[in-house]
């Protein structure tokens, strides 16, 4: 199975590699833009490193927008990252603690880690030990989706330690799997995200049990269990 890139299952889910390099190659042709990727056999071969640079960076201009993300992103994972924005949004309009301005960043630097990570790995650029990353990523992501639904659905369940922690878990793991591959830029795109997500305020106000916030978080759980019954997390 690809990498499904959600970030709240969160890294959104990655598309065909090839659909994202001829996207990609044509705005960069339409733009007089080097967008294009040139591929190359040999190991480390300058021109392949210089290609993949120039895609990762014409991809973080590209899903900068909401026309360039839907090039990249499925219905179900639109629906899903829309819901999480809204709830984003939603708590950081109410909470003093949290600045009205991040939900937008966060959104930005899934989809951009995402489209990023998945690029990495089309291309044949992970090193053998990095499979096993992967994996222990997707089980860590599934661990935090099926614990959000969880919460959710079963009253006074929340621990917001145990959530925290889990969330811990994808940082970490997020972090070495792209830290060898990506610049430092996007482990500061990984540590926003996750700052924001895994902040306790964030977290109270989503799931304490009055809160104003559950009709959005029931419309995101809801996305949550079908990619769940997908087997899509």
């Amino acid at each position: 199975m690809e990498l499904q890139s959600w970030l709240l299952y969160h890294l959104v889910a990655v598309t065909d590699c090839n659909q994202v390099m001829q996207s990609a190659n044509a705005i960069g042709n339409g733009g007089g833009g080097g967008g294009s990727y040139t591929t190359n056999a040999g190991t480390g071969s300058r021109t392949r490193d210089l290609g993949l640079r120039a895609q990762k960076k014409l991809l973080g201009r590209i899903v900068s927008t909401g026309a360039g993300r839907s090039l990249f992103i499925d219905d179900a994972t639109t629906s899903l990252l829309d819901n999480l924005y809204k709830l984003m949004e939603s708590v950081a309009k109410s909470n003093p603690h949290l600045d009205k301005k991040e939900p937008e960043k966060v959104l930005k630097n899934i989809v951009k880690l995402s489209i990023k990570i998945g690029l990495v790995q089309r291309s044949h650029q992970f090193r053998p030990n990095d499979a096993v990353k992967l994996d222990e990523l997707r089980e860590a992501l599934g661990t935090v989706a099926m614990t959000v639904v969880s919460f959710y659905e079963v009253d006074y369940s929340y621990d917001q330690e145990y959530l925290t922690g889990s969330l811990e878990r994808c940082r970490s793991l997020v972090q070495e799997l792209i830290k060898p591959h990506l610049t430092d830029k996007s482990s500061q795109r990984c540590d926003q995200v996750f700052d924001f997500l895994a902040y306790p305020k964030f977290l109270d106000s989503v799931f304490r049990y009055d809160s104003e916030h559950r009709p959005v978080l029931g419309m995101l759980v809801s996305d949550l269990n079908k990619a769940l019954d997908a087997r899509r997390l």
